[in-house]
């Protein structure tokens, strides 16, 4: 416990020279993107923003060359013993949430995260009396990073008083929604939400007979509708026969489609395994030059595969259906799109898909259905 003392102790300094470090002219660009990002329609940045803005430009943003400005600030200190320039690399684990106060041990803060469900030990390297207006059962908005098997204060912490547990309740509920990753922390959840997406496309392909349907955009809206009609019936269904209403009063889901993809011609319904439910529009002539070839010859053909491929929204899934189908036809195609005339699929397709969908594969897939808590789902899309 000495070392990690000591190491608590040290933090507060190596922060602040990272922070400094932050302020080279180099990172000016990274900086205005940061607080871009994160300051909304609210342009004036107090002091407690700026410090969140900070710690979030340090630890978490991605430069260009893909490394973190803490990368870098370690690499550019050799002086550095191992355990400090190790705890430096940790703190770019940041956990984000809404933390409802258990107790105090000492000098350590136990919380328990409302978005992840799991509980946090928690320091602050200025010492433990910074926790003493946190009351039990009070809430804080938080970031922690790792030190050890405990966490430290990374930024602000913005408390809310017990009687703010609707807003404290609600603001977890949209963060989760908004973030899920922040939630499936927790391994356990992170299975669940597997399990919940496995069962929901087993529910579609038993609608649909199959997992990529083709319906015309007019005809979108109507066709999910009766879709979730039908998932509702069966999950009412299901948690009747466990003796729960929990979810009988809740409307059914409205899908509002974006006027682009409705009047897109043919849209591709696809529930995925990995990647979920997605809708791409237009997909009738995607599918057709995949078919036959010589239609690329056409203009609006070749543009549609082009505007597939160069739409940094669109997943590789697609192209993977089609490659799927016929990989030396899905070679022959993208030779003539891209005009790189030694192009195979089953050689240069993931590679083209990396540099091309590169959001895509920055992180792992997670799944499209959130096992949110039975305390949160009533705050869910709360104002």
């Amino acid at each position: 416990m000495t070392a990690t003392m000591d190491l608590v102790e040290r933090s507060g300094e190596l922060k602040t020279e990272l922070i400094e470090f932050s302020r080279k002219p180099r990172y000016k660009q990274a900086f205005r993107e940061v607080a871009s990002a994160h300051l909304g329609e609210d342009r004036m940045i107090g002091e407690g923003k700026l410090i969140d803005i900070l710690d979030r430009l340090v630890l978490q943003h991605r430069l260009r060359s893909g490394q973190t400005i803490v990368e870098q600030f370690v690499a550019s200190r050799s002086d550095l013993p191992t355990p400090e320039r190790d705890m430096l690399l940790g703190w770019r684990d940041v956990v984000e949430g809404i933390f409802e106060v258990v107790r105090r041990d000492g000098d350590v803060l136990i919380v328990a995260n409302l978005v992840d469900e799991l509980t946090y030990r928690v320091r602050s390297n200025m010492g433990g009396e910074v926790f003493r207006v946190l009351r039990p059962r009070s809430y804080m908005i938080a970031r922690f990073v790792p030190m050890g098997s405990e966490w430290l204060v990374s930024g602000v912490i913005h408390p809310i008083v017990r009687s703010g547990r609707k807003v404290a309740y609600a603001i977890a509920a949209e963060l989760a929604m908004k973030c899920p990753e922040l939630l499936f922390r927790n391994p356990s959840l992170l299975e669940r939400g597997w399990e919940l997406q496995r069962s929901d496309r087993d529910r579609f392909v038993r609608f649909f007979g199959t997992d990529m349907v083709l319906i015309p955009g007019t005809e979108l809206a109507e066709r999910m509708r009766q879709y979730a009609a039908f998932s509702r019936r069966e999950v009412l269904a299901q948690l009747a026969a466990q003796g729960s209403d929990s979810l009988a009063n809740r409307s059914l889901v409205e899908f509002d489609f974006p006027p682009d993809l409705v009047n897109s011609g043919t849209v591709a319904v696809i529930y995925d395994e990995t990647d979920g439910l997605a809708f791409f529009g237009g997909f009738g002539e995607f599918e057709q030059a995949f078919t036959e070839p010589a239609l690329l010859d056409q203009p609006r053909y070749r543009q549609r595969v082009l505007d597939y491929l160069d739409d940094d929204s669109v997943s590789p899934l697609p192209f993977r259906r089609m490659a799927d189908r016929d990989p030396l036809r899905a070679s022959d195609v993208l030779r003539r799109v891209l005009g790189r005339k030694s192009f195979d699929w089953q050689r240069d397709g993931e590679k083209l898909m990396r540099q091309r969908k590169r959001s895509f594969f920055d992180r792992a897939p997670l799944p499209r259905l959130l096992p949110i808590s039975t305390r949160l789902a009533p705050y869910v899309g709360s104002p």
